[in-house]
């Protein structure tokens, strides 16, 4: 199933952009072919160019009203102003989100172009439900505030669709082929003898060499016991200093070391490990289901993402490389959330 790659609000993909002539210390960029505009934002000021497209106000302050209603909505409208280091405060942190979301979204939208790739009519009745249900909520203020307009939440909810079109168009030779070995997920039980780290109380641990071979005596002890018990989890939960005593895993886990993760995998069903011996620990492991079908049917759709979204980046890079990007510095100077 494909899923939506961006969120009107933000991108779900980190995806590089062009550095930027701002008013705040930013590197110069080569100028784009769009005139901006200077002075005072009105709706129509050109205030951002990625190569022939030319952003409006109205449309920065569309974007600008979404990241305000998902952000305030979790954490209300004093977090703008919090500092997060380096005499940035939230508000400019997002006021750059809000850039390089919107250069992204451009940047891909010329491609598309180039490679005539549009959208249907029915992706473009999705956009303007989407747009409508939105508009349901705003009140006068905030329309006049940041322009908003059926049209032109549309517009942005159609190039949130275009992108997501775009990614699946790019990544369509993608490599789609993952074995189940590959993919392979088990459903284990463990328990943990930390020798260094944090245990589950948050005890920072780093044993000495004495301290590790008594760790190694009580992890014998508990393997001598697991291997008796009918009731393994109960006996973890007892015993285990790790926070977790049930995971699902694969080859690629990092919840477990190595040496761990490469034991659960050879296990059958219902077996339990010897005690092994890890950089972090000794562990013991039993396995509840050496083949669990839903989990390892997940991970094959998440490595397929992973090649698929690896694969797009590349592309974009690219066409961000042909595209020149400039912002107005009286824009970047005065946008506030």
């Amino acid at each position: 199933m494909k899923r939506n790659k961006w969120l009107v609000a933000g991108m779900s993909l980190c995806l590089a952009v062009s550095t930027l002539l701002t008013g705040c210390g930013g590197n110069k960029t080569k100028k784009s072919s769009v005139k901006l505009d200077s002075g005072k934002m009105e709706a129509d000021s050109v205030v951002m160019g990625v190569g022939d497209e030319a952003v409006r106000y109205s449309e920065m302050m569309n974007y600008a009203y979404l990241l305000k209603r998902q952000y305030e909505g979790n954490f209300g409208s004093e977090l703008w102003g919090y500092t997060v280091g380096e005499n940035k405060t939230v508000g400019d942190q997002a006021k750059q989100e809000i850039i390089n979301m919107v250069t992204q979204l451009k940047v891909i939208q010329v491609t598309a172009k180039q490679q005539k790739v549009s959208l249907s009519n029915d992706e473009k009745d999705e956009a303007l439900q989407q747009a409508e249900k939105i508009m349901e909520n705003v009140s006068e203020e905030e329309k006049q505030t940041f322009f908003l307009t059926i049209q032109g939440m549309s517009q942005l909810y159609e190039e949130n669709i275009l992108a997501n079109k775009m990614f699946y168009v790019a990544t369509d030779d993608a490599d789609t082929e993952v074995s189940d070995e590959d993919a392979k997920q088990v459903f284990i039980q463990y328990l943990q003898v930390l020798t260094k780290g944090r245990d589950s109380s948050g005890k920072q641990i780093d044993m000495d060499a004495a301290g590790i071979e008594q760790a190694r005596k009580r992890g014998e002890a508990l393997q001598k016991e697991a291997v008796k018990t009918k009731d393994f989890l109960g006996l973890a939960k007892e015993n285990s200093d790790a926070p977790k005593q049930e995971l699902v895993i694969g080859k690629d886990s990092e919840e477990l070391e190595k040496a761990a993760v490469d034991v659960a995998l050879s296990l059958r069903k219902g077996q339990v490990s010897g005690l092994i011996e890890g950089e972090q620990g000794f562990y013991v492991i039993h396995c509840v289901n050496d083949n669990d079908v839903d989990a390892t049917q997940n991970r094959k759709e998440e490595i397929i993402e992973e090649r698929q979204t690896a694969m797009f980046k590349k592309k974009y890079n690219s066409w961000l490389k042909k595209c020149e990007v400039n912002i107005s510095e009286d824009f970047w100077e005065n946008f506030q959330l």
